[in-house]
Formats: C-alpha cells, sequence, structure tokens
C-alpha cells in the first residue's frame, strides 16, 4: 500500500483552490477544495493538541453572544450551533436531501465565501506554523484577512 502524508493533501488542495479561484474563477470548486483543505488541517491540528480554526472562531462567538444576551437578549447558542453556522455555506453546497435542496444558499457572494474558506484553511496552516507556499503568500498579499 503507497501511503501520502495528509498534510501535503491538505496544502496541495488549499493551493489548487487558490488557482481555481485566481486563474478560472471557479469559485465553487474552490470552495470545496479551500472547506476540504480546512477541514483536513483542522483534524491535523487537533490530533496534536492543538485548537483549529472552527473552534476558535466559535470559542470567539460564544464569547461575543455573552455581551448581546447580557446587553441585547439574544437568545443563546451553543458552540456547536456556531460550528454548524459557519459551515452551513460548504454544507448547503454538497448535501442534497430533499427537492427544496436543489439550490445552495449562501449567506454572501461565492466570490466572497471562496475567499473567506480558503482563509479558514490558511489560518489552519499558521496554527500549525507550516511556511507559506507562494501561491499562499500571493493570496494573503491580495487579499489581506480583513477583506
Amino acid at each position: 500500500m503507497i501511503e501520502y502524508p495528509k498534510i501535503n493533501i491538505a496544502l496541495e488542495y488549499l493551493e489548487a483552490a487558490i488557482e481555481e479561484r485566481e486563474l478560472h474563477q471557479r469559485y465553487f470548486v474552490a470552495m470545496n477544495l479551500a472547506g476540504v483543505a480546512e477541514e483536513l488541517l483542522g483534524k491535523i491540528i487537533r490530533v496534536v493538541g492543538k485548537t483549529d480554526q472552527l473552534t476558535n472562531t466559535a470559542n470567539t462567538l460564544t464569547e461575543v453572544q455573552k455581551v448581546g444576551i447580557e446587553h441585547l437578549g439574544w437568545e443563546e447558542r451553543s458552540k456547536k450551533d456556531f460550528k454548524t453556522l459557519l459551515g452551513s455555506t460548504k454544507n448547503s453546497i454538497k448535501h442534497m436531501n430533499i427537492l427544496s435542496d436543489s439550490n445552495a444558499k449562501l449567506y454572501f457572494t461565492v466570490e466572497d465565501e471562496s475567499k473567506w474558506l480558503i482563509w479558514a484553511a490558511i489560518r489552519n496552516i499558521d496554527i500549525l506554523e507550516i511556511y507559506h507556499s507562494d501561491p499562499v503568500k500571493d493570496f494573503i498579499e491580495k487579499y489581506p484577512e480583513s477583506s
């Protein structure tokens, strides 16, 4: 049996996501590739005992909601609810259980959603302290994280 390091697979997916988005404007393909890279990198992060970007974001939202609950009357959501919300775009594309699921439902444009999913994967490579390849560096330069 031939073995391939999953970290290399994830990095290849990330670079392919950037290429599909930037060179070919295939945003849904980029979202799929970036989503797989982000998930795989997240699993690697958890295996080595660190916290992945999705969990970090859900933790931040959990803290922010405390202020919203206290001062704005927000309804409390669980960390799992936040993770579901954060993955809803990706899941809207890949899941179809009934006829009404025949269209992907995105909160923002596919161009923005694909950029944000690529950034999610990049945050995971940063958590792992992995060197940025040239395509990743170019993407970061073109799209600062706050954009």
